[in-house]
C-alpha cells in the first residue's frame, strides 16, 4: 500500500513538474531556421530595442481593445493588392511600401509580427516582408495570448509613429508561382501542390468566397496548415514536421512545392514550417484556390 501510494505521488509530481516546464526553445527543436520565431521570453527581453518593430496582425478592434506596448497594426488589406485579378494577392512593391513607411518601418528595421495565438495571419505579412526583401522579421510564437498568459502588460491607445524609410530593393519573384505555372506542371511528379486547407475544401464539399468552383487541384496532396503546431500554437519539432510530410510524399528532393490554400495565407504559414526546418524548394501559390477555381478551362477533382 506505501509503495502504491509512493508510485503515485511521484506519478502526480513528475506530471506538475512537466506542466509546469517551459516549451522547448526554438533552438532546441532542430530547425534550419530558428530564427524565424522568437519567444514572449526573448521579446520581453528586447523591448528597449531602438529599432525594434512590433505589428500587431489582427484586426483593429482587437488591437485597440489591447496590444503589445508599442506594436503598430496592420491588417489583411495593408498588405493585399486591391486591384488583384483574384482576391488576396500580394501587395504591389508601391502599395506596400507606402503602408510600411506609414508604420513607422525603416529598412534596418526589427521586425517582430503577431496575431491572437496561432501565426496564421502573422505567418502571412512575415512572407510578405521577405519576398519583399527585409529578412530581419520574426513570428512571435503563441502572440498576443502568450503575452498576456505570461503576465506582461499591455496597451490600448494606438502607438504613435514617424514616417520610416523602408525601401524594397529585392523582389524574391522566384518565391511565388502562378496558375499558368501550375497548369503546365500538372502531370509533373516532381512539382507537387501542396493543400493546406480543410479537409472540406479540398474533398471539394466546402469553399470560401470569391472562388466560382469547390474542389482541388488534380494531383495535390493534403496537409492543413494546423498539423505543423502542438495545442500551445508553438510549432512542432523538425523530426515531426519532416516526418508529417515525408508520409505524403513531400521530400525536400522534389524540384518544388507549391504551397496553396484559398488565398495564401495559411499556404505562407506552411511555407515558414517547411522553409524553417530546411526545404529549399517551397513556393507559395500566390493565386492560390480562387486562382485555379476562377480559371473554368482549368480541371478540378472532388470525390
Amino acid at each position: 500500500m506505501k509503495l502504491r501510494k509512493s508510485l503515485v505521488v511521484s506519478t502526480i509530481l513528475l506530471l506538475l513538474l512537466l506542466l509546469a516546464s517551459p516549451f522547448l526553445a526554438a533552438e532546441d527543436r532542430g530547425y534550419t531556421h530558428p530564427e524565424y520565431l522568437i519567444s514572449v521570453e526573448e521579446l520581453s527581453e528586447n523591448m528597449d530595442d531602438e529599432n525594434l518593430v512590433i505589428i500587431d496582425v489582427r484586426n483593429t478592434a482587437k488591437y485597440f481593445l489591447g496590444h503589445l506596448p508599442g506594436s503598430v497594426q496592420m491588417w489583411g488589406d495593408d498588405f493585399t493588392d486591391p486591384d488583384g485579378w483574384v482576391p488576396g494577392l500580394a501587395a504591389t512593391p508601391e502599395q506596400f511600401t507606402a503602408t510600411a513607411q506609414a508604420k513607422g518601418i525603416n529598412n534596418d528595421s526589427k521586425i517582430v509580427v503577431y496575431d491572437d495565438n496561432n501565426g496564421l495571419w502573422a505567418s502571412r505579412l512575415w512572407f510578405v516582408f521577405r519576398y519583399y526583401g527585409h529578412d530581419d522579421v520574426r513570428l512571435l510564437e503563441g502572440g498576443y495570448d502568450a503575452w498576456t498568459d505570461a503576465g506582461h502588460n499591455i496597451r490600448r491607445l494606438p502607438t504613435s509613429v514617424d514616417t520610416g524609410n523602408f525601401t524594397i530593393s529585392d523582389v524574391k519573384n522566384d518565391w511565388i508561382v502562378d496558375t499558368d505555372t501550375v497548369a503546365e506542371n500538372i502531370d509533373n511528379q516532381d512539382f507537387v501542390v501542396l493543400d493546406t486547407r480543410s479537409e472540406s475544401e479540398y474533398l471539394g464539399e466546402d469553399t470560401n468566397p470569391g472562388a466560382d468552383r469547390m474542389g482541388r487541384v488534380p494531383g495535390s496532396v493534403h496537409i492543413e496548415w494546423t498539423q505543423h503546431l502542438n495545442e500551445d500554437n508553438t510549432f512542432k519539432t523538425a523530426a515531426e514536421i519532416r516526418e508529417l510530410y515525408e508520409e505524403h510524399g513531400i521530400t525536400d528532393d522534389l524540384d518544388v512545392i507549391a504551397s496553396l490554400c484559398h488565398t495564401a495565407v495559411r499556404a505562407a504559414h506552411s511555407y515558414l514550417a517547411l522553409e524553417m526546418i530546411g526545404y529549399e524548394n517551397v513556393k507559395v501559390y500566390d493565386e492560390s484556390w480562387v486562382g485555379w477555381a476562377n480559371r473554368e478551362d482549368l480541371p478540378i477533382e472532388t470525390n
